[in-house]
């Protein structure tokens, strides 16, 4: 088309143009499109003012613009011939790859008058081209990139070719791998049964595997899995085998790690008595750990992946129980616990402990139960005989404290017939007195007034002695009652004056004013007392460089308790081992029993108090505590 409709020439050139089957179009000296046949026109669905704004308003696509505009320019300017391509925009907007070749019309002085040029549509073949570059190039890539070793052999198994991430994994050149060369490479202790399953391959025709470890090019063995598959031709004959390297190192060791896993869950399991199981609730299957399996006795041809058999195995007693509860807890989809008793095959009764927690999926609807059985059998045995020996050494500490209370009592034998034989004593010479003062004329009888008065005292004094005498003796059971320490402790130094002044000890007593009372039988912690005050004496046996001092002191501590402490100067403790002290059986007498520390402990103990011994801070000696909690009866 051409807006010169009045030049004869032109017009016939148009219409030389639009006859020619092409995509046509005649460009000015300059390049500037002149003429465009009427296919081009159609073609590209715009006229010829449009289509001389070709490199602005889209006609040709903007990506192609300026790859193709420099040499366009080139060779207008050089008056020579071009060819490129470039993608067109079709009347339907598409833009498709065409070919424009233009070729310069020269006059008789070779100037040129006209530029013809001729658009060829060449998508189809642009892009099968482009598909097959793609191709080839995807395909090369595949073989070089992908994550495995890729490698072809001859029909008798010989390699040919290996992809360069083998070769660069190997550190092998490709005529160094060739043939069986690659094999320079598998670990030595690999070699031979990887070649055999290669040769089963060959000759069986059939694909197959194996795993072996491949040295890579720094020297590290990595396990690997190889893969062969054969390639038959029409009548069935190998040609080819390809195959495939993959590095399964990780997996190798992920697998021997879960074994290992396993393996200490189970040694776990086994040492716990814990086994795990699973309830699969819309297929009605039930899944037992090996553990479980084994305290149930599970017998060959029994079928434990269905619910019965394990409720069957409940004792009769238990299982309505543990049934109604298992089904409560699916309804409800809550946590269920259970204990039970189950009854093996041989009639044995084991002890069992289950606990399951319910799973659901998003819905919110039941799929499955997950738990643990813990077996108890052995756990009950053991604490049934553990409560049988409580209460074999619970009576023993009884007989023991018994036996300490007699020996504590004949230690004291001698000091309170002491005791007793002083009043007695004045009793007998004031009776004496008195029948000299009757027999006395005249007689005295003020002075046999004053004499009775002092037999009087010494009776009382012999029955406070005696008294004291039986209420120790006296066995009887834990009597709880509000008392006085500073009561209960006076009493217990007035029995041990003629062992303090025999041993030349002095007693200094520390006793606060207005000390709470405490709840507590009166004769063990009196008892406890008196122990601690011998053992001070015998601790101060020894000693003759200084003075045998002992302090008894009763006060407050904190708000609520009374604390008494028994402060010696004598040999003195081990710090290292002064916990030792309180051990049954532990003693650091020559001829002690080591039980009097031990049986003083549990009593304070079960009047919910503590007893403890440390050396003295300033000095030599030791010092024994224990403190109470203050109450009312």
């Amino acid at each position: 088309m051409t807006n010169d409709a009045e030049d004869p020439r032109l017009r016939d050139s148009q219409v030389i143009v639009d006859n020619i089957p092409g995509l046509v179009a005649i460009l000015t000296p300059s390049g500037d499109v002149d003429v465009v046949n009427q296919e081009l026109v159609e073609y590209c669905g715009q006229g010829l003012e449009a289509m001389r704004q070709w490199g602005t308003n889209g006609t040709v696509h903007q990506d192609d613009v300026a790859r193709i505009a420099g040499p366009f320019t080139r060779a207008i300017a050089a008056g020579e011939a071009y060819e490129f391509e470039a993608r067109v925009r079709r009347f339907d907007g598409t833009y498709r790859w065409c070919q424009i070749r233009g070729l310069p019309l020269r006059d008789t002085a070779r100037r040129i008058v006209r530029w013809y040029s001729v658009l060829t549509d060449v998508d189809e073949r642009k892009r099968a081209e482009d598909a097959l570059r793609a191709s080839e190039h995807n395909l090369q890539l595949i073989i070089d990139t992908i994550p495995a070793l890729a490698w072809s052999a001859r029909p008798d198994g010989s390699a040919d070719f290996f992809n360069q991430h083998f070769l660069e994994y190997v550190g092998l050149s490709a005529e160094e791998a060739a043939g069986w060369g690659w094999t320079t490479a598998v670990h030595p202790d690999d070699v031979s049964s990887l070649t055999a399953v290669w040769q089963r391959l060959l000759a069986s025709g059939q694909s197959g595997d194996a795993e072996a470890r491949l040295r890579r090019h720094d020297g590290e063995h990595r396990w690997f899995l190889f893969r062969a598959n054969p390639l038959r031709d029409a009548s069935g004959a190998i040609v080819k085998w390809y195959g495939i390297n993959t590095d399964i190192e990780d997996r190798r060791q992920a697998e021997d790690a879960l074994r290992r896993s396993e393996a200490f869950l189970l040694e776990v399991q086994r040492l716990s008595h814990t086994g795990g199981w699973r309830y699969d609730i819309a297929a009605d299957i039930v899944e037992s750990s090996p553990e479980i399996q084994r305290f149930y006795d599970i017998q060959p041809g029994e079928d434990i992946t269905r619910p019965p058999f394990w409720f069957d195995r409940i004792h009769p007693d238990d299982r309505p129980r543990v049934q109604g509860e298992f089904e409560r807890c699916m309804r409800e989809q809550t946590t269920y616990r259970a204990a039970y008793r189950i009854v093996l095959p041989n009639g044995t009764i084991r002890y069992q402990h289950a606990t399951g927690h319910p799973v659901a999926n998003e819905a919110g609807e039941l799929v499955e139960f997950v738990g643990a059985l813990k077996d108890l059998t052995e756990y009950w045995e053991t604490t049934n005989e553990l409560e049988r020996a409580s209460g074999a050494v619970r009576e023993l500490q009884a007989t023991l404290s018994r036996a300490m209370h007699v020996a504590t009592i004949a230690e004291l034998a001698a000091s309170i017939a002491h005791e007793v034989n002083q009043p007695l004593s004045g009793i007998i010479t004031n009776a004496n007195t008195c029948l000299r003062m009757l027999a006395a004329d005249p007689q005295n009888i003020e002075g046999v007034r004053e004499t009775a008065r002092r037999t009087l005292r010494d009776g009382n004094r012999a029955a406070e002695v005696i008294a004291r005498l039986r209420a120790l003796f006296t066995r009887k059971d834990f009597t709880p009652e509000s008392m006085d320490l500073n009561d209960a402790t006076r009493e217990v130094v007035a029995l041990s004056l003629s062992d303090l002044q025999r041993n030349r000890v002095a007693l200094q007593s520390e006793l606060a004013d207005n000390l709470p009372t405490v709840i507590g039988d009166r004769i063990q912690l009196q008892q406890v007392i008196l122990n601690l005050l011998r053992n001070a004496l015998d601790a101060m046996a020894t000693v003759y460089d200084r003075p045998r001092r002992l302090v008894i002191r009763t006060q407050r501590e904190n708000a609520d308790r009374v604390l008494v402490t028994v402060r010696d100067s004598g040999v003195g403790v081990d710090r290292e081992h002064v916990d030792k002290l309180f051990d049954a059986f532990y003693t650091t007498k020559k001829d002690g029993m080591g039980i009097g520390l031990s049986i003083s402990r549990s009593i304070v103990e079960r009047h919910r108090g503590r007893l403890w011994a440390a050396p003295n801070e300033r000095g030599p000696g030791a010092t024994f505590s224990f403190s109470l909690p203050s109450g009312r009866a």
